[in-house]
């Protein structure tokens, strides 16, 4: 496996943070909450699992630090890297709006 950083990482993971978040809100719509609390509800679990993924909620396990490093696999043989943690949690409350006030 060849670890690579093409630059495509920033990108993948908005994609993915994106997806966790339409994720979210979709099972909090099955309990037909209002929408503003959906809205809230999403944004704070959908930071909550980013701040996980990206190691910045830090957390240990029996004693040991748990820290994951996000890669995404771009070929068979390939895995796109940032060279450090990712950073999803960043774009949670920026991909929000788009996911509940969009236009059209």
């Amino acid at each position: 496996m060849n670890l690579v950083s093409t630059g495509a990482f920033d990108r993948l993971q908005q994609a993915l943070t994106a997806e966790l978040l339409r994720t979210i809100k979709a099972e909090l719509e099955k309990v037909e909450a209002p929408e503003d609390l959906v809205e809230q509800l999403t944004g704070s679990i959908g930071f909550a699992v980013a701040s996980l993924i990206d190691d910045a909620a830090g957390f240990q396990t029996d004693g040991e630090s748990v820290s994951p490093l996000l890669t995404f696999l771009t070929s068979e043989q390939t895995l796109e890297f940032c060279g450090g943690n990712s950073y999803m949690h960043e774009y949670v409350h920026r991909l929000l709006p788009k996911l509940f006030h969009s236009e059209g």
